[in-house]
Order: structure tokens, then sequence, then C-alpha cells
């Protein structure tokens, strides 16, 4: 007698298919609020990014460089640029037994022989856009508001000090964060006020 073959099973049932993907479908809803949340403090964290860099180079060039350096924040294009300025602050400059100043020991730019050298570590200069999704709630320098102007310049000295700066950006439809400068120290600080 000759054994019965025994059927072997190659596949799902209907039911086995509608479970998986009933288990993925409910994964992925549980998993949608999580993921637009991080894109959005994405967002807020490249907006503030941006800003608090600006900042911090705009210092630190103009204490390198020793010379004022301009933070210039233009609203409409949400841009925002570093420049260095024209006119060089005034520099430790040696003095001769006659009270004048040695004049081989300064640059055409009035700068000594040790600022020079220390310039040239100096950061590249900062040039940066703010996103499409950051509105420029209020931008003030200096107790004036810049928002509706064309461009805003805080200006940063050698000495490490700044103009008094505040910006209010909303980002998206949610979060809305303050930054300002302390005026002794030009540095910034983040404030979240939504």
């Amino acid at each position: 007698m000759r054994p019965r073959p025994v059927s072997c099973r190659a596949g799902f049932t209907l039911l086995e298919v509608m479970i998986v993907v009933g288990i993925a479908a409910l994964i992925l809803a549980i998993s949608v609020p999580f993921v637009e949340r991080t894109f959005k403090r994405d967002a807020v964290y490249r907006a503030v990014h941006v800003v608090e860099d600006a900042i911090l180079n705009a210092r630190a060039t103009a204490i390198f460089n020793n010379t004022a350096t301009d933070l210039v924040i233009r609203p409409e294009d949400r841009s925002i640029q570093v420049r260095a300025s024209a006119v060089p602050a005034p520099s430790s400059m040696s003095l001769n037994a006659d009270g004048g100043v040695e004049e081989g020991d300064l640059d055409r730019q009035g700068r000594s022989a040790a600022v020079r050298d220390f310039s040239r570590h100096a950061p590249k200069p900062f040039s940066g856009t703010l996103e499409d999704d950051v509105t420029i709630e209020l931008l003030d320098v200096n107790f004036q508001e810049y928002r509706d102007e064309e461009e805003a310049r805080v200006r940063f000295h050698p000495n490490g000090t700044s103009d008094e700066f505040t910006i209010v950006m909303k980002i998206g439809t949610a979060a809305v964060r303050k930054i300002t400068l302390d005026v002794v120290t030009a540095l910034p600080t983040l404030e979240i006020l939504r």
C-alpha cells in the first residue's frame, strides 16, 4: 500500500494578511504625530541656530579683527550677514619717548603686528537665510523697531560688547522664540515664548 502524500501549505490566508496590514496601519497611525513633531522641532532648531551662529560669528570677527563688525539682517528676504566695518577700531599703539606713535609698529589700518598675527585666525564671514516658514515678529536694535525696514544693523565692538538686540521669530504655526543679546558680553540668550 502506498502512503498518502502530505499536502504542503504554500502561502498565507487572507485573514493573516489582513491582520499584518492592520498592525502596520496602527503603528503608522501612532508614529505620524511623533514624526510631525520631530520635523517641527528641527525647523525651530535650524532657525535659532542660524541667528545664534551669526551672532557668535559677528562677535568673534570683531574681537579677532580688532574692528567693529555689523550683523546685517534683512527682514524682507530673511537673510543674515556678518560684515566687518570699514572703519578700524582704535588699536593698542606703542608710543615713543615723545608720546608719538611708532611708525614701524602699525600697518595701513592702524593695527599692530600682534593684532595682525592674531587676526589671521579670525572666523570666515557668515551668511545665512532663515527658512520660508519663519516670520520675524520683532526686530529691535537699540530699542528701535526694524521689522518693516529694509535692513537692521547690530554693531559688535572689539572689546566684546554690542548694541542692544532682540529678535522674536515665529516658526511654523506654533513655535515662537526670542533671542536677545547681553550688551556687555554680546552673547545671545534664547527664550521660548511658545
